[in-house]
């Protein structure tokens, strides 16, 4: 537990956790640095969820400044693309992902300081304005697409057997999609970012209550984090509370929440604008002209093949021979004159020589020879 403030940054933190009552390891994971704010829920095998979660967080961490929505999409891209990597590299790690939020000071779309907010998975954020406790983000869950849907309600949900199903983590697929939120920042406000393992146990007016209970933000981490092991439990808890500071002077004193805009994965670019051209180009005419390609040189191939295939005994220059392929040609494909004979075609008796000059085939070289030698005889 700890505090943390960016200098020349308007955003305080803390944040406290525990393994819980039923837990055998904490795969929980947060971190504020340089006014970076981040907190994960690991999940899978052994080991494997808190590895997720701490790849998650030092990655974003160490991203440094994010300034911009789109950094934010890149740094959580990032880390996705860190775990899936490191679970590639060791099969005891394979299926391990985590969920992550974060949080902070951005420049917006409009030009002015703002909160910025990403999230992937059911960890969540929760805003606190004067006495009003607003959920940010949206869990990416089975139970909570039911909800959503009509299908489920709250009170159903917080009991539903498949309640810990994603439908979004990171370390999971390529193609993630993050959200994202940009809020204006109001003096006093104070923002939670916690795992499952705390809203399942205490109820969001339980935690508007002792989010403003306390000036201390270590005590109010804490004080969260210890009323959900009164109330059982039963999971990893986190809580990492940051406060808008009072002192600060903001141009935007109302607060709104705005809608969500989902980003993909971003992909690193080694040039941005060349990359556009690629995306832009008609690849249509080049996948026809290399498939007909294809097309013709199977055929041809095919044709090659049977042609040079089989072998004779025919008449060459008024002697015997033997060669290789069709007899007539397939094409531009010729037989070929594989061994010659001193054996002349006068000589033969006319039955002999009939079947010679109209080419007799045969299955192998040596069937060739075995007949060469039997009319020479």
């Amino acid at each position: 537990m700890g505090k943390k403030r960016k200098e020349n940054s308007f955003l305080d933190a803390a944040g406290a956790t525990h393994i819980g009552q039923v837990r055998q390891t904490n795969q929980d994971n947060y971190s504020s640095l340089a006014g970076i704010h981040v907190l994960a829920d690991g999940m899978g095998g052994h080991k494997g969820g808190e590895v997720a979660s701490l790849e998650a967080t030092s990655t974003i961490i160490e991203t440094g400044k994010i300034d911009s929505i789109a950094a934010m999409v890149k740094s959580v891209s990032k880390a996705n693309q860190a775990i899936i990597k490191r679970a590639n590299k060791d099969e005891t790690l394979s299926g391990m992902g985590t969920t992550v939020c974060v949080l902070t000071e951005i420049l917006g779309s409009d030009g002015e300081i703002k909160i910025g907010i990403a999230n992937v998975g059911d960890s969540r954020i929760y805003r606190l304005g004067g006495s009003e406790l607003t959920q940010v983000t949206l869990d990416h869950s089975l139970v909570a697409d039911l909800v959503r849907s009509g299908e489920l309600t709250k009170d159903e949900a917080s009991r539903h057997p498949q309640r810990n199903i994603l439908t979004r983590a990171l370390g999971i697929e390529q193609d993630l999609v993050i959200d994202t939120w940009e809020l204006n920042p109001v003096a006093g406000d104070r923002y939670l970012l916690c795992s499952d393992g705390l809203f399942n146990e205490i109820d969001d007016e339980k935690i508007a209550e002792i989010l403003m209970a306390d000036e201390e933000l270590e005590n109010i981490a804490q004080n969260l984090v210890n009323h959900a092991l009164k109330a059982g439990g039963h999971d990893n808890i986190t809580a990492l509370v940051v406060s808008v500071a009072e002192d600060i002077k903001l141009q935007n004193k109302s607060w709104f929440l705005n809608e969500m805009v989902p980003h993909s994965a971003a992909k690193p670019l080694i040039n941005p604008s060349i990359d556009q051209e690629i995306r832009n180009f008609d690849w249509k005419p080049i996948a026809i002209c290399f498939t007909t390609l294809f097309l013709i040189i199977s055929v041809f191939t095919a044709i090659g093949l049977y042609a040079r295939h089989g072998w004779f005994v025919g008449e060459y220059n008024g002697g015997v021979a033997i060669y290789k392929g069709q007899p007539q040609g397939v094409l531009w494909f010729e037989p070929t004159v594989e061994r010659k004979t001193k054996i002349s075609i006068l000589d033969l008796p006319k039955e002999t020589r009939q079947i010679v000059v109209n080419s007799i085939s045969m299955s192998s070289f040596e069937e060739a020879e075995e007949f060469v030698d039997e009319i020479r005889n």
